[in-house]
Formats: structure tokens, C-alpha cells, sequence
């Protein structure tokens, strides 16, 4: 959830939907301990799962941040 938190600009975790924020928790950990799972796979299988769970306009959301999460760990 920090991970989350810092790369959400201008967004409370509290005031992100609860499907948004379990797709990303589960993005954030396959990008953090998953080695064997690339950041870009782990990012496009959040992106897919928000399509099918989300609002429409939740998926550019979830990929925004979740790019964020990649271009910190990556020193971007």
C-alpha cells in the first residue's frame, strides 16, 4: 500500500475503489517479489483484470500508477 500510496499523485488509498486497489496489490507484489513474472506482464494482467472488473475509465488509472511503481524501482 505505500508503494501504492506514493505513486498515487493527488489520491487518498482510501478514496481509490476496493477492486482498483486489490488488482494493483497484487500487480505491486508480482513487480516486488516475482522474479520470474516481467513488471510489463504483471502491469498488463492489472490493466486486463480492470477491464473486466472496473469502471472503463479505472484501467488508464491502474496503468498509470502501476508504470509509476515500474519507473521507481527501475530509477526513473
Amino acid at each position: 500500500d505505500a508503494k501504492i500510496s506514493e505513486c498515487c499523485e493527488g489520491w487518498a488509498i482510501d478514496r481509490i475503489g476496493k477492486a482498483e486497489l486489490a488488482i494493483m496489490r497484487i500487480a505491486v507484489y508480482e513487480i516486488l517479489f516475482e522474479d520470474d513474472v516481467p513488471d510489463s506482464v504483471a502491469v498488463n494482467e492489472a490493466v486486463e483484470l480492470t477491464k473486466l472488473y472496473c469502471d472503463e475509465d479505472a484501467k488508464g488509472f491502474v496503468n498509470a500508477v502501476l508504470g509509476k511503481v515500474v519507473r521507481s524501482l527501475n530509477g526513473d
